[in-house]
């Protein structure tokens, strides 16, 4: 069981169902993925990435379950609901760019 080896209440595991575009191939029913899912304490949707449907969704999924939580994430919890990103782009510059590509250029 998954449930009793997570050691925070501030870890989401989600269990994606992918590729639900290929019902005919299906290897695990709904039902089944679902129970499991409930047993182990885990956010479960059926997905597919060729569709894109529920790609969006799962991850809002996790988000509003670490909302939930009390994880704001880097430990701090928001006072509002709103997830803010804390590096200002001043010092993202004084790194070299917003990210690696932005270094190599």
């Amino acid at each position: 069981m998954l449930k009793s080896r997570q050691t925070s209440p501030n870890i989401v595991i989600a269990l994606a169902g992918n590729k639900s575009d290929l019902a005919n191939k299906r290897m695990v029913e709904f039902d089944k993925a679902q129970a499991y899912a409930e047993e182990n304490g885990l956010l479960f949707m059926e997905t597919s990435a060729k569709t894109a449907m529920n790609v969006k969704e799962i991850f809002l999924a996790i988000a509003k379950k670490l909302l939930e939580n009390g994880s704001g994430g880097a430990g701090q919890q928001p006072l509002d609901g709103y997830i803010y990103l804390t590096e200002t782009l001043e010092r993202s510059e004084e790194r070299g760019g917003c990210c690696n590509m932005c270094k190599q250029q």
